[in-house]
C-alpha cells in the first residue's frame, strides 16, 4: 500500500480512538483540536493544515478553514507553498551528491560553477559549497531578495547567479552568518548543472518519488486534481487573496530558495524521513545534516535547518515565508517528534500561528498566535505618516497660492530646515526599508504591500512638500 494511503488510514484510526491516544500521554487529540481552532481564529488565518508525528506514526493530521475565496475546506491533501522550508530539500540533495562523489562539501563553488562571481572575485573564489548551505558565504539578505537583469539569454537560477556579479560581500567567506536566499539560488543552479536536469526534476527524482510525495511539486502542480491553497496577504491587518501568477509567467530564478509546495501529509512524511535518516533519501554518511554552525547565542544553522535546544534536546526547524503563506516544520530526532504547520496568510502583523501550534503540540511554553499589540500599533502608526504629510502639503499649497506676508528670517530658516529634514527623511526611508525588511522595494510589493505602499507614498509626499517649502524659502513668502 502507498505511503500516503497508510498515512490516511493511520489518521482515521487515531481520530477514532482519541481516548486511547489521550491515555498514552502522547497527544490529547480533542484538546489539541480545540486549541488549534482557537489559535487560528485569534490569528485570523483563512486556512491552515497541521500534522503531528512521532517515530513515523501519525498522532494528528488535519485541515482547518478555507483553501481560498471559493470557500473549499482545507484538507490534509491541500498543497501550500512552504517557502524557505525548500532549503532543507536543497541541502539534502547536496548531501546526496556529496555521497555520490559529484561534489565535495568543502569544494570552492567556482570549481563546479566557473561563472559564479561577486564584486570581489578574490573573496567569492573562496566561497565553498558548505558556506552556501550554512549561510556563511558573505552574501547578504538583500542580495537574495533582489532581481538583477544582466543577460536576457539566461533564465531560472542561472540568471540569478549571473546577477550576483555586482554583489558586495558583507564579510569574508566562512566568517559569520547572514541568512540569504542567494546562497540557495546558487545551490539550485549547481544542482541543475551537476545533475544534468532542471531543478524541479532533480527534486522529484531524488526526494518526492522515493518518499511517494504525490502532492508535492516545484511551482507548477503536476495535475489539475491537486487542491492548491490561495495565499492571503495582510493589508493593514485585513487578509486579502493574492492572485497567482499564470504558469507561463512564473519566475524560476528563486525556486531553490522557496519554490516547493506540499500538502501537510507529504511534508510530514518528508520531515519524519529526515528526522529518522531514512535511507531512501538520507545518505548513510551524511554527518553534516544536523552538524550545527553557531549563529547567535542558543541558535545555530545546520544543513537547511535552524537549531536550538528545548529541555536539553536538540530541536531542528525551518520556517517558510512567501507572499500569502507562512509555515513551520519542526523535528526532534532524539524523541522522533515531527510537527508541521502550514498557513495561507502572511504580512507584517501575521503573528506566529505556526509556532504557537507547534508549542501546543509539543507541550512547550505557550506562544501567542496573534500579532502583538505593539506590532499592530506599529502598522497603523505607519499610516499616520502619509496623513500628516498630506496635511502639510495642503498647508504648503495654500501658502503658495494665497498671498502672504513676507517671512521673517526665523520662519525662513525654519522652512529651510524643514526642506533639509524632509529630504533626509526620504533618504532614510529609501535606505531603511531594505535594511528593515530584507527586501528591495520591488520585492516588498509582493511580501509587504501595505508597508511598501506607505513607504513609497510617504517618500513622494516628502518630495512634494520639500519642493513647495523650497519655493517659499526662495520667494521669501
Amino acid at each position: 500500500m502507498k505511503t500516503i494511503g497508510m498515512l490516511i488510514l493511520t489518521l482515521v484510526g487515531l481520530q477514532a480512538t482519541a481516548a486511547q491516544g489521550n491515555a498514552s500521554g502522547e497527544l490529547d487529540v480533542v484538546a489539541f483540536e480545540d486549541a488549534i481552532k482557537e489559535m487560528r481564529e485569534a490569528a485570523g488565518a483563512p486556512g491552515m493544515a497541521v500534522a503531528v508525528m512521532r517515530n513515523g506514526r501519525v498522532l494528528h493530521a488535519g485541515g482547518y478553514g478555507v483553501v481560498g475565496p471559493d470557500g473549499e475546506p482545507v484538507t490534509p491533501q491541500t498543497a501550500f507553498q512552504i517557502g524557505s522550508i525548500t532549503k532543507s530539500f536543497v541541502a539534502l540533495v547536496i548531501l546526496q551528491m556529496a555521497a555520490e562523489g559529484k561534489l565535495g562539501l568543502d569544494d570552492p563553488v567556482v570549481r563546479h560553477l566557473p561563472e559564479f562571481v561577486t564584486a570581489n572575485r578574490l573573496l567569492s573564489d573562496r566561497i565553498t559549497i558548505d558556506h552556501l548551505v550554512t549561510h556563511h558565504s558573505g552574501l547578504t539578505t538583500v542580495d537574495g531578495n533582489t532581481s538583477n537583469e544582466v543577460d536576457p539569454d539566461l533564465s531560472g537560477p542561472a540568471a540569478s547567479v549571473a546577477g550576483l556579479a555586482q554583489a558586495v560581500l558583507f564579510d569574508e567567506p566562512g566568517a559569520s552568518f547572514q541568512y540569504s536566499n542567494a546562497n540557495y539560488i546558487v545551490l539550485s543552479h549547481l544542482i541543475e548543472m551537476l545533475d544534468g536536469k532542471p531543478f524541479e526534476q532533480a527534486l522529484k527524482a531524488r526526494i518526492f518519488d522515493p518518499l511517494e510525495m504525490s502532492r508535492t511539486f516545484v511551482q507548477v502542480p503536476p495535475e489539475d486534481g491537486i487542491a492548491v491553497a490561495t495565499g492571503y496577504r495582510l493589508w493593514f491587518g485585513v487578509p486579502l487573496p493574492r492572485q497567482a501568477e499564470p504558469t507561463a509567467e512564473r519566475d524560476r530564478r528563486r525556486i531553490g530558495a522557496g519554490g516547493v509546495s506540499a500538502s501537510i501529509e507529504d511534508l510530514a512524511i518528508y520531515a519524519a524521513a529526515v528526522a529518522s535518516r531514512d535511507s531512501r533519501v538520507v545518505p548513510r554518511d551524511a554527518e553534516r545534516l544536523f552538524a550545527v554552525r553557531p549563529m547567535v547565542e542558543g541558535w545555530g544553522y545546520a544543513y537547511g535547518w535552524y537549531s536550538h535546544e528545548v529541555d536539553d534536546e536538540p530541536v531542528y526547524e525551518h520556517s517558510g515565508f512567501t507572499p500569502g503563506f507562512f509555515s513551520l516544520a519542526t523535528v526532534v530526532p532524539a524523541t522522533g517528534h515531527v510537527v508541521v504547520v502550514l498557513t495561507n496568510m502572511s504580512g507584517l502583523a501575521h503573528g506566529d500561528l505556526p509556532r504557537a501550534v507547534t508549542h501546543a503540540a509539543m507541550g512547550w511554553d505557550p506562544v501567542p498566535a496573534a500579532a502583538s499589540m505593539g506590532a499592530r500599533i506599529a502598522i497603523w502608526s505607519a499610516v499616520t505618516a502619509p496623513l500628516g504629510l498630506l496635511l502639510l502639503l495642503y498647508k504648503t499649497g495654500r501658502r503658495l497660492l494665497v498671498h502672504a506676508d513676507p517671512m521673517s528670517p526665523l520662519v525662513r530658516s525654519l522652512n529651510a530646515g524643514a526642506v533639509l529634514g524632509l529630504l533626509i527623511g526620504v533618504y532614510v526611508v529609501y535606505i531603511g526599508f531594505p535594511a528593515m525588511t530584507g527586501v528591495s522595494f520591488s520585492t516588498g510589493w509582493s511580501f509587504f504591500p501595505d508597508l511598501t505602499v506607505t513607504a513609497v507614498v510617504s517618500m513622494g509626499l516628502c518630495l512634494f512638500v520639500a519642493a513647495g517649502r523650497l519655493i517659499l524659502v526662495i520667494r521669501g513668502a
